[in-house]
């Protein structure tokens, strides 16, 4: 897995990125903006007119609003693109479940941007992450395993990816953008000009002299094509900081790679010419080998060349003369090491010891008894110390109900046993904090899991990876991997969609997870 890169190179693998991307999927971009850009100004200019009706303006607020549903939905099929590029992996088919996922996600995620990001702009602090999270979801929209609530929370996750360079990002885009702007707007000053200059075309622009340029319309007009432009780039920096941020979990830049070389790998075998290797003579194969074991490179297999140094300089002298000595010196405390040794076991033989098979005519050397009683006492005293110590030593309490705090991001269900998990869920219910207690429930559910070998609980884990874990440690049990599969369907609601969470739907949440668990210990089935 690689490592994030830093603001500016996330800016460099965009632009390679774009130049890469097909041309399709920047026609997708421009089929989805267009429409709604000019319908803009249309509706700027008219809403600027007095002589524009009411109903006018009604119908061209509708007509606006379905076209940023439309513009919202293209966006989102051009960063499909653009991730599906960058992991090497084919279009999934299009399904009306599909289809309806993503126009859901994209009004509703279309509809709060204009209220959300000019609120977060005004406070400062949520603003990266805001951006972060619209760009994230656009991304990730035309997933077909994601239900708009569940599009929500991964781009949440997502968003919340290395806020730091998410705050470096935006300086960086919004000068960029800047300059886009400035130099279109030039650009679109000097056009009329220059046209009548070459081709000697008088228009309305070119008589108008600059006055045109100080009217709302050109501004507006110069801010929807830099927009149109620079956007593709914006979504591919965000797409990029999203790939890297599921691969922290799943690995998905390894397994891009790896499809990258199965692909190369199979043009070239395609390519590769193999009847031509077949058709070498075997001589000619034999006699190229040889050469080449001749060259320089293998010099390396040759005995070295015994030499009489000549001329050594006395420092190397006196250190080659000191390292043999030392050798000397540890070779002597070898050999009187082993001569040790050897005495040891000349004193313990056994007197007139007998041939093989036959018993001792006489009594082991007294030596050898004093030697088997004080290994006897050293260990009679080691083991009871040990016993001593562990009796006197105060017991490991269990992590304090106090010190997990519910809220926390890094919680893990290996916290606390299940019975922690449940006593700090009735704790939330008596407080009222139904939210809390869903989370409770869903890590004590976690915890059994894990301690009968359900599952295999890891920080790293999402709850789609313990799903479908689940689903293949116990393939007999049907039952409980749909309760199990609607257990992280409701607390995926309630805490990454904060939806609401009634007393009701904790208790409807514990029923599930108490027949996940009855239906799992039950004698019948088999588990995979």
């Amino acid at each position: 897995m690689r490592v994030a890169p830093g603001a500016i190179q996330m800016l460099e693998e965009a632009v390679h990125l774009l130049r890469r991307a097909p041309r399709t999927a920047l026609v997708c971009h421009v089929l989805g903006t267009t429409p709604f850009a000019l319908a803009l100004l249309l509706f700027w200019n008219d809403v600027n007119n007095p002589h524009t009706s009411d109903a006018t303006v009604g119908r061209e607020s509708l007509v606006l609003a379905l076209l940023l549903v439309w513009m919202s939905c293209w966006r989102a099929v051009f960063a499909g693109r653009l991730r599906r590029q960058l992991s090497a992996s084919a279009d999934t088919l299009w399904t009306w479940r599909r289809t309806w996922n993503l126009v859901a996600g994209q009004a509703f995620l279309g509809a709060t941007k204009l209220a959300v990001l000019p609120l977060a702009l005004l406070t400062v602090f949520g603003f990266s992450w805001t951006v972060a999270f619209y760009r994230s979801a656009t991304s990730l929209a035309d997933r077909a395993d994601l239900d708009p609530m569940q599009l929500i929370a991964r781009a949440r996750h997502v968003a919340g990816f290395d806020r730091r360079q998410s705050w470096l990002l935006l300086p960086i885009i919004g000068f960029l953008w800047l300059l886009v702007t400035a130099n279109l707007g030039l650009a679109l000053a000097l056009l009329p000009q220059l046209i009548h200059t070459l081709t000697g075309y008088e228009s309305q622009f070119s008589r108008s002299g600059g006055y045109y340029i100080f009217t709302p319309l050109f501004l507006w007009a110069t801010l929807a094509i830099s927009w149109m432009i620079f956007d593709p780039f914006i979504q591919a920096v965000y797409c990029l900081r999203g790939f890297y941020a599921e691969s922290v979990t799943t690995g998905e830049d390894i397994r891009a790679g790896l499809r990258m070389l199965t692909s190369a790998a199979a043009i070239l075998l395609v390519l590769l010419p193999i009847h031509a290797f077949a058709n070498v003579p075997p001589q000619q194969l034999q006699d190229a080998v040889r050469q080449t074991m001749q060259s320089s490179e293998y010099d390396w297999r040759l005995p070295a060349r015994s030499e009489v140094p000549t001329g050594v300089p006395w420092l190397v002298r006196v250190t080659e003369r000191l390292i043999d000595g030392l050798k000397s010196i540890f070779h002597a405390i070898g050999k009187a090491i082993d001569a040790f040794f050897d005495w040891l076991r000349k004193l313990f033989e056994i007197a007139g010891a007998p041939g093989t098979g036959a018993l001792p005519k006489s009594a082991l050397h007294w030596s050898l008894y004093v030697l088997i009683a004080l290994v006897l006492f050293l260990a009679g005293w080691i083991a009871w110390r040990r016993r001593w110590f562990q009796r006197a030593r105060p017991k490991p309490a269990a992590p304090a109900l106090q010190a997990v705090r519910l809220d926390a991001e890094d919680l893990t269900a290996d916290r606390l046993p299940e019975d922690g998990w449940l006593e700090l869920a009735a704790r939330s219910i008596a407080e009222g904090n139904f939210r809390f207690a869903l989370r409770a429930y869903y890590l004590a559910n976690l915890a059994w899991l894990g301690r009968h070998e359900f599952l295999t609980i890891h920080p790293g884990k999402t709850n789609r990876e313990y799903e479908l874990e689940l689903r293949r440690r116990a393939r007999g049990f049907a039952e409980a991997r749909q309760q199990f599969a609607a257990n992280i369907a409701a607390f995926e609601r309630a805490w990454y969609g904060q939806h609401a969470v009634s007393a009701e739907d904790a208790a409807e949440f514990r029923e599930r997870t108490e027949s996940t668990k009855s239906t799992l210990a039950a004698p019948q089935g088999a588990v995979a």
